[in-house]
C-alpha cells in the first residue's frame, strides 16, 4: 500500500477534538521530531562509517527503496537522506 504524506487525510470527528489535550499533543509531536531527528543523525553517522568501511560512495542509498511505501515523498526522503550524508563527509 503506498501512502502519500502530502495528501495524508487523517479524519477526527468532534468527539475527539473536544476531549483532546491540545498541550499534551503538541508535547507528543516535538518529542516525535527529536526521536526523528535522532534517528536521521544516527543514521547519518552509520552511513558515514558504512562509506568509509565499504570506500563505496553511494553506501547512504543503499536502502532507497525503503521508502517506497510512502510513494513519491518516500523517494523524495530517501534522496534527501543520501543528500545530507553526503555533505557531512
Amino acid at each position: 500500500m503506498t501512502v502519500q504524506i502530502d495528501s495524508l487525510a487523517i479524519g477526527t470527528d468532534t468527539a475527539d477534538i473536544a476531549t483532546t489535550d491540545v498541550d499534551q499533543l503538541f508535547d507528543e509531536v516535538a518529542t516525535l521530531d527529536a526521536t526523528i531527528l535522532d534517528a536521521i543523525e544516527r543514521r547519518t553517522r552509520m552511513a558515514h562509517t558504512l562509506a568509509a568501511a565499504t570506500s563505496d560512495a553511494s553506501a547512504s542509498d543503499s536502502a532507497a527503496d525503503t521508502f517506497l511505501d510512502l510513494g513519491n515523498d518516500g523517494r523524495v526522503f530517501s534522496r534527501m537522506l543520501s543528500r545530507l550524508a553526503q555533505i557531512a563527509r
